[in-house]
Parts: structure tokens; C-alpha cells; sequence
């Protein structure tokens, strides 16, 4: 049977920018592997959530066939799932970022940690933060972690603000909810609020575990030690997309007609993949570039022995893309195509009717840093297919398939080229 490998590379797409010779990152990289899979390609250029600025929740959801606005309740709920922490119905899930304030203004929102430090601050909190709830707290990879509140007396809520400047919520009708990125320029620190009156209790909740975790995070001894090194101090938690519910998404073995496997290491692409009834390997994300796509392609090849369909998540090119470094993120490109989808390229036989999709969950811009609401290039490496040329932003905006107008056309148009 042919096999697909779909690659979500996060935050791929950006802005043209001056010092690449107006070029974008992905236009600028040497990718001479993909290059030579472009004989047989066609080109997609569809928005993710039209003029809204998707999360990588979002973006996921959408290339994956599932339309973010009828499903979602909340990033948390997958970062949660797929940090292990088995939130249930009623249970508040929520992702935190370990950020830094100083005298009420935001620093930073993401102080990277080591594992051993995350861990550390991890078990402090849990032990020793009060509130009237009972609760797990989990570290997760560089900055982020994920709090649930686990349901009791008196009902929790997931209408409740952001307290993370630049990430707004939104509401939409029967419980959904979704968090975009509105960017910001005021950098006072808001505290939590009921967006709805049912919200209320839900939020006093929450400020008080945030003023009690930060407490508890100034007087640890991971901090002692950061400021002895004076490195950059985490004190305060910023939490965005509490979830009360399961979005309960359908099976995606089951709407496509095929056996899934996922390649990831972050815990909202775990999550996420569990909740669509894939497969895992379950996979750390390393600190090398070199050994993390290594890794992953080993594992692509070794799950497509058994499935149809192999979804790889690769995150590094958004996190270049929010630290505002261009040259590292064409460069991670390259790395991705020398490694990747050179390997890739030796067990995907497209003569024979196998295919692969290359795609982002949204666009981050690199000068901005952070998440826009441009189009996002996709690649479909299939048999029908001819040539095409130069795969980027320019490209597929130029001439791209109009069956796929929208991330949530990706997987049907798919689905009908499986038949062919």
C-alpha cells in the first residue's frame, strides 16, 4: 500500500526579509533534497484562520482536517495530554510559560531552563503552592509546563483571560474557544479575569496560584542559583487557553481511511496526535538540531514499516522565528533537507504512488517575532503531479492548487488523491 509522510515544520513560513535578498527564510535556504522532489509537485497556499494569527493548536488542528473554530476548547487540553497529566471532563487544563517581571512589566515570557532546573521548579510547586484546589503542575520543554486544576465543589470555568501579553481569546458558540496572537505594546502585567460571570471564581483561582507558584519560585534553589550565574531569572507564571472539556476530535484512522503514526516531541503535538487517535513515538526534543532530526527521521522510517501515514513535527524553525534570528532559521531549513528529507527521499518511492506533504501550522514572522496571519506554503510530492520550481512562499502564491483554500482542505484533497 502507499505510504504518506506528512511534515508540520512549525512556523515555517515569514516575511520577506531585506538582508536575504527579500527572500524569505524558506525561500533563501539551499534545499537541494527538495529540490530534486519537485518534479513531481504541486503547491498549496491556503489560510489557516483567515485574518486571525493562528497558535501552533490552531494550525495543527487545521492542517491535520479538523476546523479549529467547530472543535477547539483549548490549547491547554492538549498540552496537558500530551504531558501525560490525563486531564478529565470538569478538570481546568492550562498551559503556563515560565516568564520574567520586573516591577510589573513584563521581561520576558519564555525563560529557557534545563531539564533538571524544570524538574526542580516542578516538584517545588507542587509541594509546596496552597489553594483551594487540588492540582498537578508539569514541566515541560525550555520555558513551558502545564497546570491542572483538578475539578471539585464548585464548578471550573474556561472562560477566563489570558494573563500572557500578546494572546487573546476568543469565544465562539457551544463552548469553543480558541486563543490568537494579537501581539502587544502595552507591557503591564494584567492580572486574570472572568470573561464571563460563571468565570469568576475560576479566575481568583488561578491569581492566587500564580502569586503563590511565584513565591515559591523565588525562594528555590534553582533560582538562588540563576542569580549567582546572573542568568535570566524565571518569577512568574504566565498561563493562556484553559480547557474544562474534551474537544473529542473525530478519529483520523477512521475519516481518512488510513493507519496513522506520529513523529513528536513537544507535548501540544503529542496531545494532539493522541486526541486524533494516532499512534506516537513518543520522542524528547533535543537540544542538538543534528540529533533531534536524526531521530525523528529514524523513527518516519522505522514507524512506515507498519502505517500508512506518518505525521512529523519539527519545532525549531518557530522558535528562531520568536527570537527574531532569520539566519538560524533558513539555516535550520537546510539542516531539515540535508538530514530529513534526504533520508525521507531514500524510503519514499513517489513511482510507485507514495506521497509527501511538507507544510507549517502558521507563518512567524522573524522580524516581528511572532505569529502572523499570512498564507502558509504547502508542498504535495506526488506521481500526478509535473514539475515545479522553487518551493516558497512566492511560489505558491503564485500558482497553487484552488482545491485547497483553506489548511482544513489539506487532508480531504488528500484523501481523494489516495484513491487515484
Amino acid at each position: 500500500m502507499a505510504k504518506t509522510v506528512f511534515i508540520i515544520v512549525d512556523g515555517m513560513a515569514d516575511l520577506p526579509i531585506k538582508m536575504l535578498n527579500n527572500k524569505t527564510p524558506l525561500e533563501y535556504a539551499y534545499k537541494p533534497n527538495i529540490t530534486l522532489l519537485l518534479k513531481n509537485a504541486a503547491y498549496a497556499y491556503p489560510s489557516v484562520l483567515g485574518k486571525l494569527a493562528p497558535q501552533s493548536d490552531a494550525g495543527v488542528m487545521a492542517d491535520l482536517g479538523y476546523d479549529p473554530i467547530k472543535y477547539s476548547t483549548g490549547r491547554g487540553w492538549f498540552e496537558c495530554v500530551g504531558l501525560g497529566m490525563k486531564p478529565t471532563d470538569g478538570d481546568l487544563s492550562i498551559r503556563v510559560n515560565f516568564g520574567e517581571v520586573n516591577n510589573g512589566k513584563l521581561s520576558s515570557v519564555r525563560v529557557y531552563m534545563s531539564k533538571e532546573e524544570l524538574k526542580d521548579l516542578e516538584d517545588e510547586i507542587n509541594s509546596k503552592v496552597r489553594i483551594p484546589a487540588e492540582f498537578d503542575f508539569k514541566s515541560g520543554e525550555g520555558y513551558r509546563a502545564g497546570l491542572v486544576i483538578r475539578k471539585g465543589k464548585v464548578p471550573l470555568s474556561a472562560y477566563v483571560s489570558n494573563n500572557e501579553p500578546g494572546y487573546t481569546a476568543k469565544f465562539y458558540p457551544n463552548g469553543k474557544k480558541l486563543s490568537f496572537a494579537s501581539g502587544f505594546k502595552d507591557t503591564t502585567i494584567k492580572p486574570v479575569k472572568a470573561m464571563r460571570r460563571e468565570g469568576a471564581a475560576t479566575a481568583r483561582l488561578l491569581n492566587t496560584f500564580i502569586k503563590e507558584a511565584s513565591r515559591v519560585i523565588k525562594e528555590s534553589k534553582v533560582y538562588r542559583n540563576r542569580v549567582k550565574n546572573k542568568q535570566q531569572l524565571p518569577n512568574f507564571l504566565f498561563i493562556r487557553d484553559a480547557a474544562v472539556r474534551d474537544p473529542r476530535l473525530p478519529d483520523i484512522n477512521e475519516t481518512s481511511g488510513k493507519k496513522w503514526c506520529a513523529v513528536a516531541g513537544m507535548p501540544l503535538e503529542k496531545g494532539i496526535a493522541e486526541s486524533v487517535g494516532m499512534e506516537l513515538v513518543d520522542l524528547s526534543e533535543y537540544p542538538s538540531l543534528n540529533e533531534d532530526l536524526t531521530r525523528k527521521a529514524d523513527a518516519a522510517v522505522s514507524v512506515l514499516k507498519s502505517f500508512d501515514c506518518v505525521y512529523i513535527h519539527i519545532k525549531q524553525t518557530d522558535s528562531a522565528s520568536h527570537l527574531g534570528k532569520y539566519t538560524d532559521k533558513y539555516a535550520i531549513i537546510e539542516v531539515i533537507d540535508r538530514i530529513l528529507i534526504s533520508r525521507l527521499s531514500k524510503v519514499i518511492s513517489v513511482d510507485k504512488g507514495d506521497t509527501l506533504v511538507m507544510t507549517c501550522d502558521h507563518a512567524t514572522s522573524s522580524e516581528l517575532k511572532r505569529h502572523i496571519d499570512s498564507n502558509i506554503p504547502v508542498l504535495i510530492v506526488n506521481k500526478r503531479f509535473g514539475r515545479s520550481n522553487d518551493f516558497g512562499e512566492t511560489a505558491c502564491r503564485k500558482n497553487h492548487l484552488k482545491q485547497i483554500r483553506k489548511a482544513t482542505d489539506i487532508i480531504p484533497f488528500m484523501t481523494k488523491l489516495w484513491r487515484y
